[in-house]
């Protein structure tokens, strides 16, 4: 085994045991009644993680309701340890997301009862990898001006045109569903782009009556006509419809970098891997899977955000 894969192997593990300290903390008062909602999809192995995502992320925002999105895998228990955790609390089953002609799976599901939330409230969609360390101020401003938001990275801070993003894309190589729909972004039919948001929708805010599931569901369509059902269908699709929906609502913006980052993606140097050039530095980190245990950073921050926060709930 490479020693790289070792250490990641090690690292995770070590993770695994702080993040299962999650469960010793105390309920969030969640409230069904809210005005904002907090949806993460969340699978049998990553019940601790989402304890950590949806509980720190919660506690530096306020009031807000919470919704989960079993993928089919949550065990009874899995579900009664949530419900220990948050007093107001809704599960609801993948399989119970009607997703028209939309594809199905690749967190697609997710996307479609986000739109169909956001038809009355403000919706957050957090992923369970992520973890919120300090005060989100740029996102409590977005709930209560009612904006779109996604995290972003440092090339792509702001919203661009999209002949600008289809100009350039043609010039990338390569062939990612992503890149292949923003090739089209001035030739689509079904809606007129006058900008574009490049995110990431691991951290993302959906506005009240923002773009509606009929909107997602024709450019759906259309993009796969133009793409083919098999690149349509392939992971990531979701998150690129994700960018196009957050671009049709009114004043999207996306949320400052390095405040809010994908961890190691871009990488910050050789101060990536020390937890203490994050805090007090950064909100909200996305542990995305490629970088998630090439560190120690994303264990010793579990342990920073439970003993600061979540131990005194």
């Amino acid at each position: 085994m490479p020693l790289n894969n070792l250490q990641a192997k090690i690292n995770k593990a070590r993770f695994q045991k702080v993040a299962f300290n999650a469960r010793s903390t105390g309920m969030y008062p969640s409230n069904k009644d809210a005005n904002v909602v907090l949806l993460s999809q969340v699978y049998h192995g990553a019940v601790d993680m989402a304890l950590l995502a949806l509980k720190s992320f919660a506690y530096q925002l306020g009031s807000c309701a919470i919704e989960i999105v079993d993928d089919g895998s949550l065990t009874n228990e899995d579900k009664n340890l949530f419900k220990e955790h948050f007093s107001d609390l809704t599960i609801t089953n993948i399989n119970d997301i009607y997703v028209g002609h939309c594809p199905r799976g690749g967190t697609w599901e997710r996307l479609v009862r986000i739109l169909e939330l956001s038809r009355e409230r403000y919706v957050i969609q957090v992923d369970t990898d992520t973890l919120t360390m300090s005060a989100i101020p740029e996102i409590s401003k977005a709930v209560n001006e009612n904006r779109a938001f996604t995290i972003g990275n440092p090339i792509f801070s702001f919203p661009v045109s999209p002949e600008y993003m289809s100009a350039l894309s043609k010039r990338w190589n390569g062939a990612h569903v992503q890149v292949e729909t923003e090739r089209t972004l001035t030739t689509l039919q079904s809606e007129r782009f006058q900008k574009y948001c490049r995110g990431c929708s691991a951290l993302t805010g959906f506005p009240i009556m923002g773009p509606s599931f009929e909107r997602l569901e024709a450019l759906s369509q259309e993009l796969e006509s133009k793409l083919g059902h098999k690149k349509w269908n392939e992971w990531g699709s979701e998150q690129v419809a994700s960018n196009l929906m957050v671009s049709l609502s009114d004043e999207p913006f996306i949320l400052p970098w390095p405040k809010y980052a994908n961890y190691g993606f871009p990488s910050t140097g050789k101060g990536n891997k020390d937890p203490d050039n994050f805090i007090g530095k950064v909100s909200t980190l996305h542990f995305i899977g490629s970088h998630r245990f090439s560190s120690r950073v994303y264990e010793k921050l579990s342990q920073y955000v439970i003993n600061e926060f979540l131990r005194h709930l």
